[in-house]
């Protein structure tokens, strides 16, 4: 009972609905890197009167298989990780918004089979396999909110400028990703030889994938800067731009190397430590109270003062 029960079992489940919604973006990027997108060429069965591959569909289709099953991993692991959040919910470890977002989480892997399923059966349509990418992002930003609930991390409070900052960089960041999708969807890794493309130019997309990359390191590079006055705060801020420049790197290399796979794919693994690292940054800080609340607590603080002197006279 350990397993659910504990505090300690708690975040471990947290970790692992955080680890397995990256790795399943991991292993999609080696289906289409491998070009087995269509190794299973029809959805749900793998091939027509068949929920498993058969000899003639080769190593793809192994492959594609492979990758189907791991999302009963991740139902495994989302299973896992309701339970221990309704536990920790009922015991009032934990507030209600931790079974929520993991009822969220398990929803949304059933969702993403269902897109991954379209996805084949549209021939891996760029924007189909892009929106796939997309709710992929959108757990794994849930996923980083459960890790921070379970540890109990508090939000720092910062001042405007620095919130404006984290918060510029976070969805700026998402833009990225976004662009970044709509590159791979205009590039030549297209996850079948017989798969369309978005017909966009991959110079232009992959152009105006880096400038808003170099925005974004700019912004990163400035939230350093000005959070002197906080360690935590400047730590957030230098994990995130370091890997903002691990992944520029990677990003520059791979389209003048004609986009190898191992770069490809170090790329894609680049990507989900950015979407972990920005969500860190921007969930780890809050605007500043408003003046009125406190202007009120300190109002409310001196009438108390002066009704207690008026009791002692």
């Amino acid at each position: 009972m350990d397993r659910v029960t504990s505090d300690r079992a708690l975040r471990r489940w947290a970790w692992a609905s955080l680890l397995a919604n990256m790795a399943i973006i991991w292993t999609g990027a080696l289906v289409r890197l491998t070009k087995s997108g269509l190794g299973c060429p029809t959805w749900p069965e793998c091939q027509a009167g068949s929920y498993v591959p058969v000899p003639e569909q080769g190593v793809h289709g192994l492959i594609e298989f492979g990758n189907r099953l791991l999302t009963f991993v991740l139902v495994g692991v989302a299973l896992g990780m309701a339970l221990a959040a309704r536990r920790a919910v009922a015991d009032g470890r934990q507030p209600r918004r931790l079974l929520a977002l993991a009822v969220v989480v398990g929803l949304g892997i059933v969702a993403q089979a269902v897109v991954g399923g379209v996805s084949v059966l549209t021939q891996l349509n760029p924007w189909v396999v892009g929106l796939h990418m997309a709710a992929s992002v959108v757990l794994i930003l849930v996923c980083v909110e459960l890790v921070h609930l379970t540890h109990g991390l508090p939000r720092l409070e910062v001042t405007a400028p620095q919130r404006a900052l984290a918060s510029a960089v976070f969805w700026l960041g998402m833009v990225i990703v976004v662009l970044g999708v709509v590159v791979t969807g205009a590039g030549p890794n297209a996850g079948d030889g017989a798969a369309t493309r978005n017909g966009l130019s991959l110079e232009w997309t992959a152009k105006v994938h880096a400038w808003a990359v170099w925005v974004v390191v700019a912004l990163t590079a400035l939230g350093v800067w000005r959070s002197a006055g906080s360690a935590r705060l400047r730590r957030l801020f230098v994990a995130v731009l370091a890997v903002e420049m691990l992944q520029g790197v990677i990003g520059y290399v791979q389209y003048f190397a004609h986009l190898p796979v191992a770069l490809v794919f170090a790329h894609m693994v680049g990507t989900t430590l950015f979407v972990a690292a920005v969500g860190h940054l921007w969930l780890s800080t809050r605007r500043p109270r408003p003046p009125a609340v406190r202007g009120g607590a300190q109002k409310s603080s001196g009438s108390s003062a002066a009704a207690t002197a008026t009791r002692a006279r």
